[in-house]
């Protein structure tokens, strides 16, 4: 009695279990597949139910006497197929996405380099031809004026008026020298800014030492503007509209500037195969929201910014960084790589990047773009091969992993362990010599890197000599300044030196500049000033050359524009007969 009491007890649970169920899926009012009913109704979760309590000569009868029942539920009559889902079915994407998510390391293997080319359809790259064609004799000031130029004068002279009005219209002191406001002009900007340049070859304790009439600070300053006025032009300087600021736009006050410098610095260049990207920091120690500290810097507090090099220190890129600015499933330094060489991607270039910026997962990103990636790596980073990592080595000592898609982490010790990551290299060794004369071997993808490394590192070296900058409240104007007067001059030292082939130090070339920016009487044209002089060298007309840029392109213009042998003596530019008549509106002269 007791047995048959428990037989119908346990199909009543059964039962009641169903019905819960099934009212569950009514209350939801879910539409539901048949591979959601039956995960619904699966029971073999209950073989683990606690059966302490079953009496072990409890048994069915139909069970020990009837074996025709078992045929009614027959495994094998029935096919039982698993509903696929995305984990057990993946698709070719994400099929990509976990062998690049989980790379498997192996012995480098050179098949599996990446074959990418550097201008497989040979795009203009370098220097623009149209500077090299105009400014083949040109002086520094023709070079700097490629990027300090009427645009930029006339955006910064409309600017600074503009605040020095706003500031009129303020509170501010009766006896406050605002009050003798006087509009500046382009030939005054200038001469600001030359002199801004001058005190950054000849720096004193403080401004007002360069207007001292002691022997001890003698300075020609003087001639050019008096105290007064330099310093309510350092107060007024200003390069955007404080109207039209967007709310939560921290970069708008230097954005108009910085974006129309971009612009002509990648006009005058396009990089070749190398490029290198690194951070750099503008000392400021006031109060700003994107401030940072950089520990290892000269100077550990300022904004920080990265500069993207290419040749013979070029600068390229530039970008401010205003705070946070994380995307999910992106890392920052990947990001901040991928934006700044937007442009030049899909080319075959190479990308040197240091191991704030290395990762795996950048060289993936960047060999999707057809894009190499040589730089140093952190140990902790993702993905990175545990053998490598933990393999204990002596002096001289490498070892190196390569993945499926070419990626290459090496190891190699030197003073210390030395971890690099390529997506061009395998662990070739080649001779090389010390600073010592002793010969050497290292991995070649260390020399190339210490190579490409080199074009931020040269920039930074020569941006340090003579540094304009001056204590003041305003972020922006720090920026400006930078712009303006460090990465314009040097960008301009960089095309002069490769187009004149004349080498000159930063100094001279800043001496040279100051000397055309501050402000000069305008000369008339006169025949005795502008003569038509014939040269051993030849050259196209600059007035003809332009004019056949603006009618059909720079390739037009190359081949129709002959070159001739006439040159300005004062101009020191090529003109042919009837354009230097034009342009100066005199006599034909010999």
């Amino acid at each position: 009695m007791d047995n048959l009491l428990r037989y119908h007890f346990n199909y009543f649970t059964i039962s009641t279990a169903i019905i819960k169920r099934f009212s569950y899926l009514f209350n939801k009012k879910l539409t539901m597949d048949e591979y959601n009913i039956s995960e619904l109704l699966d029971m073999s979760d209950w073989s683990n139910d606690d059966e302490t309590d079953a009496d072990s000569d409890f048994q069915l009868e139909s069970d020990s006497n009837d074996d025709s029942n078992d045929d009614l539920f027959n495994e094998n009559d029935f096919d039982f197929v698993t509903p696929p889902t995305p984990d057990t079915v993946p698709s070719q994407q994400n099929k990509c996405h976990q062998d690049a998510s989980n790379p498997s390391w192996n012995d480098v293997d050179d098949a599996f380099q990446s074959n990418i080319l550097f201008n497989p359809n040979n795009e203009p790259v370098g220097i623009n031809h149209d500077i090299i064609d105009t400014l083949a004799e040109g002086t520094p000031y023709d070079f700097y004026s490629l990027f300090l130029d009427n645009d930029v004068i006339h955006l910064l002279v409309k600017e600074t008026n503009r605040y020095a009005k706003s500031l009129l219209s303020t509170r501010i002191s009766p006896k406050s020298r605002l009050h003798k406001w006087v509009d500046v002009t382009s030939n005054e900007m200038k001469t600001f800014l030359g002199i801004i340049m001058w005190m950054g070859l000849c720096p004193q304790p403080s401004i007002a030492s360069y207007w001292k009439k002691s022997e001890i600070y003698a300075s020609k300053i003087p001639k050019y503007m008096t105290r007064k006025r330099f310093e309510i032009l350092l107060r007024s300087f200003h390069c955007c509209n404080n109207d039209d600021c967007p709310p939560g736009d921290r970069l708008f006050k230097i954005s108009g500037l910085l974006d129309l410098l971009l612009s002509k610095y990648k006009m005058a260049r396009t990089p070749k195969e190398s490029m290198c990207i690194d951070e750099s920091i503008v000392p400021f120690v006031g109060r700003l929201s994107f401030r940072q500290y950089i520990q290892n810097k000269r100077h550990r507090y300022g904004i920080k910014i990265f500069k993207l090099c290419i040749d013979n220190f070029y600068t390229v890129g530039f970008k401010i960084y205003a705070g946070k600015e994380a995307v999910v499933g992106q890392r920052l330094s990947t990001r901040i790589v991928t934006e700044m060489a937007e442009e030049y991607l899909d080319i075959g270039r190479t990308m040197y990047t240091d191991n704030w910026y290395s990762s795996y997962d950048l060289a993936t990103e960047l060999l999707k773009r057809s894009t190499h990636l040589v730089g140093t790596l952190r140990s902790n980073r993702k993905n990175n091969p545990t053998e490598v990592i933990k393999k204990k080595l002596k002096r001289g000592e490498v070892i190196a992993k390569q993945c499926n898609q070419g990626i290459t982490i090496l190891k190699w010790k030197d003073k210390r362990d030395v971890l690099a990551i390529s997506t061009k290299h395998s662990a070739l060794m080649v001779k090389t010599t010390n600073k010592f004369g002793s010969d050497i071997v290292k991995p070649k993808l260390i020399l190339d890197y210490n190579k490409g490394k080199s074009l931020v590192d040269v920039c930074d070296l020569r941006n340090s000599y003579h540094n304009p900058l001056r204590r003041t409240l305003k972020w922006y104007k720090k920026i400006a300044f930078e712009l303006l007067l460090n990465t314009s001059v040097l960008n301009a030292l960089s095309l002069y030196e490769e187009i004149t082939q004349k080498k000159i130090s930063i100094t001279s070339f800043r001496e040279i500049l100051i000397e055309n920016l501050l402000e000069k009487k305008e000369e008339i044209p006169t025949e005795n000033s502008h003569k038509l002089l014939e040269t051993k060298s030849r050259g196209r007309c600059s007035n003809c050359y332009k004019h056949m840029v603006a009618q059909g392109g720079r390739k037009h213009a190359q081949s129709i524009t002959r070159q001739i042998r006439t040159k300005c003596s004062s101009c020191k530019r090529f003109y042919c007969i009837q354009c230097f008549s034009e342009e100066h509106k005199i006599g034909k002269t010999k």
